[in-house]
């Protein structure tokens, strides 16, 4: 609203000074030029002693002379440019500032027009002229009709009325339309009336009202256009999405030709600034792009820029920026997949020079499923058929001892327990069946890495009569058609145990207990290698390599291989 009517005010004074005259009135015109320009104030010859006044509003004219191209005379012309006011006002001089926009910046040379309305000489009810403006006629007042009774019929004289004034009735009309109207609605209907009514007798009066309406709008917009900026209305959001364009806007008041919006992200140390468009009078609106939005959140201020360039506070400050909070756009998941295994493995160990007196036969299968990250991984359980035959090194190699038989057939329980994704926890509880009665086992492994991924598995095993083992294991996943392990035991299996004559099975048929060895195995040490070939994404075979040996005379090589299929 104030912007319009301040549009009125500036734009609306031409209309006025080239409307017709009321009758009983004239339009003077005053003609000056614009002698200087000196930095925003602008320098005119019309002052006061040719009837300038402080806070007039006069035309400004660019004279045009041009040479005819067709005719080749020369032509001279003027051309309105827009309007100024006088600011101060000396006998011969007076300064000037634009009111409104100017089409063109003034120039030494341009011409300035001052128009005013002045009340002619009028006749008087009698003797010599006065200046006066025209009123009303006075007429006497007349007594109000008084009732008066019905006569014999029911019928009610005429109430007697004075003649109506339709002049009077006209302008009472219009001042009861006005009631509760603003001053832009008052000025363009009392201007309206005196075109319409030129000679009318209440024209003088109604222009002369539309005048210093005007000038009071004129007024109101400069202490409007001087007043400092400030933020009339904003709304600061709180939250706003990770990746979505967010748009601001604030409502200003004062004299604020733009604003500015500083922002910066989370981390950032300099704030970012971005010029803030206009969206209406008053109103400035500015969009931050979504690469500027980012999680956890964004700090901004908002500047008004004033007439003379200079930056107001209007939102927050450097010092203390609102701050918005970004949250990152909720994405649906898929639910979490239990990924199931089979596995199966046969590995074949000898590790006495192929002579079969200290070797190892084992195979073992197991089904699992993976259950997550952290947290319970996964459970898995198997089984396995342990053979092998042995005895210490001096009774097979030295003494010529036949080797014992060792066996076990077992089932497992086992649970991965992962601390992080790459850290995890393996525990296995093993029971099973000898020849001579029930045993059972553990075996304890700590994995570094993700499953999924290369990891590295340490730990040890122990099953009962069989013997101990410690184990360190690369599963090396690099290559996603091509996995591979490396494997390394220490270990005195499979005669890990000493046995008696009364347990003791002879790997030699023909062999008695005395001639069997009864000693516990020495400690050796396995190297092993697998190389698998993913056939299908859900299905790998693989084959392995080993050498094994308790001395550097007593050992062997071995050979397996192994079949995973993950659905």
């Amino acid at each position: 609203m104030a912007v319009a009517l301040i549009a009125l005010a500036a734009f609306g004074a031409p209309a006025w000074a080239n409307a017709q005259a009321p009758r009983g009135s004239s339009a003077t015109q005053t003609e000056g030029v614009v002698v200087a320009l000196e930095s925003d104030d602008i320098v005119i010859d019309l002052a006061g002693k040719r009837g300038a006044s402080s806070g007039d509003v006069v035309e400004l004219w660019r004279p045009l002379k041009l040479k005819h191209p067709v005719t080749g005379k020369t032509v001279t012309d003027r051309f309105r440019i827009g309007s100024l006011k006088l600011t101060q006002v000396r006998d011969r001089l007076s300064l000037a500032r634009a009111d409104g926009k100017l089409a063109r910046a003034a120039e030494p040379g341009d011409i300035v027009i001052l128009r005013k309305v002045q009340l002619d000489d009028v006749p008087g009810p009698s003797g010599p002229s006065v200046k006066k403006l025209p009123l009303p006629e006075a007429r006497p007042a007349k007594p109000l009709a008084t009732a008066r009774p019905a006569d014999a019929s029911g019928a009610a004289e005429d109430e007697q009325r004075a003649p109506a004034d339709p002049e009077a009735q006209q302008v009472a009309a219009l001042f009861d339309g006005l009631k509760g109207a603003d001053l832009t609605r008052r000025i363009i209907s009392y201007e309206d009336y005196v075109r319409e009514n030129p000679e009318g007798r209440y024209a003088v009066v109604l222009w002369e009202e539309a005048a210093q309406l005007r000038r009071l709008l004129a007024h109101d917009a400069v202490r409007s256009s001087s007043r400092a900026p400030t933020a009339a209305g904003f709304s600061a959001p709180k939250q706003a999405l990770e990746g979505m364009p967010l748009t601001l806007g604030v409502e200003v008041e004062g004299a604020a030709k733009g604003a500015v919006l500083h922002a910066r992200r989370a981390g950032e140390v300099a704030y970012r600034s971005t010029p803030m468009r206009a969206a209406g009078p008053g109103y400035f609106s500015v969009t931050i792009p979504k690469e500027r939005m980012r999680a956890p959140s964004v700090q901004y201020f908002i500047e008004a820029i004033t007439a003379d360039g200079k930056a107001a506070p209007l939102v927050a400050s450097a010092d203390s920026p609102n701050a918005l909070e970004v949250e990152p756009i909720p994405s649906a998941t898929p639910p979490l997949r239990k990924d199931a295994t089979a596995s199966l493995w046969s590995d074949y160990a000898d590790y006495n020079r192929l002579r079969g007196n200290d070797r190892v036969w084992q195979t073992e299968g197991y089904v699992g499923v993976r259950l997550a990250d952290e947290g319970l991984r996964a459970l898995r359980t198997g089984f396995g058929v342990f053979r092998g035959v042995g005895g210490s090194i001096e009774e097979l190699d030295e003494q010529k001892k036949s080797a014992r038989r060792v066996g076990l057939t077992y089932g497992y329980l086992e649970t991965e327990i992962a601390f992080s994704s790459f850290t995890a926890l393996i525990v296995r509880g093993v029971i099973g069946l000898r020849d001579d009665g029930v045993a059972g086992g553990a075996q304890t492994l700590v994995r570094i890495g993700n499953d999924k991924k290369t990891n590295l598995q340490l730990g040890g095993e122990a099953l009962g009569g069989i013997g101990v083992r410690g184990i360190t294991q690369l599963e090396l996943n690099v290559f996603e058609q091509v996995p591979m392990l490396f494997r390394t035991e220490v270990t005195n299996q499979p005669a890990g145990s000493a046995a008696t004559k009364e347990d003791v099975r002879p790997f030699d048929t023909n062999a008695t207990p005395d001639d069997t060895s009864l000693s516990q195995g020495q400690i050796g040490g396995r190297a092993i290698v697998q190389v698998g070939y993913r056939v299908t994404p859900e299905l790998v075979v693989a084959v392995r390599g080993s050498y094994q040996g308790r001395t550097i005379k007593h050992a062997g090589p071995g050979f397996g291989g192994a079949v995973t299929y993950s659905w």
